[in-house]
C-alpha cells in the first residue's frame, strides 16, 4: 500500500515527465526559441519574493522551484537534442 508521500511524488514525477515531453516536442518542432527564458521569467527577481513569516522555508522552497525549473528545462532541451540527432 502507498503511503501518501509515495502517492504525492508519483503524481509530481508524472507531471514533470509530460512537462519535459512538451517542452521537449516544442523545442524540436521550432516552436519555441530561447526556452531559457521561460524559467527565468516564472522565477521572482529582485527582492519579488514574499518570505512570508518563515523567510528561511519560504527561501527553501523558492530555491528548490528554481532548480526544478532549471532542471525541466536542461531535460527538455537534452532530450530535443537526442530526438534531432535520431
Amino acid at each position: 500500500m502507498q503511503t501518501a508521500i509515495e502517492e504525492l511524488e508519483g503524481r509530481l514525477n508524472a507531471q514533470r515527465e509530460i512537462m519535459v515531453s512538451l517542452f521537449a516536442a516544442l523545442l524540436r518542432d521550432g516552436k519555441i526559441d530561447d526556452i531559457d527564458q521561460l524559467a527565468e521569467e516564472i522565477s521572482p527577481h529582485n527582492g519579488e519574493e514574499d518570505p512570508g513569516l518563515e523567510p528561511s522555508r519560504a527561501f527553501a522552497v523558492e530555491g528548490a522551484t528554481a532548480r526544478e525549473m532549471r532542471s525541466i528545462v536542461e531535460a527538455a532541451k537534452a532530450r530535443a537534442q537526442a530526438f534531432s540527432r535520431g
